[in-house]
């Protein structure tokens, strides 16, 4: 899924809307039409379901606003990762240990 905000180690999930139509007949004619007007497949899948390193995954029907409800916790927690650390009681040097150097 995708990376929640300020979260990306905890991911989430991604959302299509589509509408499309469809016609309920094609004619031969008119596939093999289309298909001229079409450009080529850009690849033919060199691969079969049960080949080694192969990973099939099932498109499951969920609820959006649900979805995003329950994931709430989930992308407002995690936000250090990307916290300034500079922010902190000034610049520090080398170390860390915001201890200024002395001169002797």
């Amino acid at each position: 899924g995708m990376p929640t905000y300020k979260n990306p180690f905890v991911h989430g999930n991604l959302f299509l809307i589509l509408t499309i139509e469809f016609p309920d007949t094609v004619s031969p004619e008119n596939q093999l039409a289309i298909k001229k007007l079409l450009p080529p497949p850009l690849h033919k899948p060199g691969f079969k379901e049960d080949d080694e390193g192969v990973e099939v995954h099932a498109v499951t029907d969920i609820d959006p606003v649900q979805s995003y409800n329950s994931n709430k916790v989930n992308m407002s927690a995690g936000g250090e990762a990307y916290d300034d650390d500079d922010d902190e009681d000034g610049p520090r040097g080398p170390g860390g240990g915001g201890v200024p150097c002395q001169q002797q």
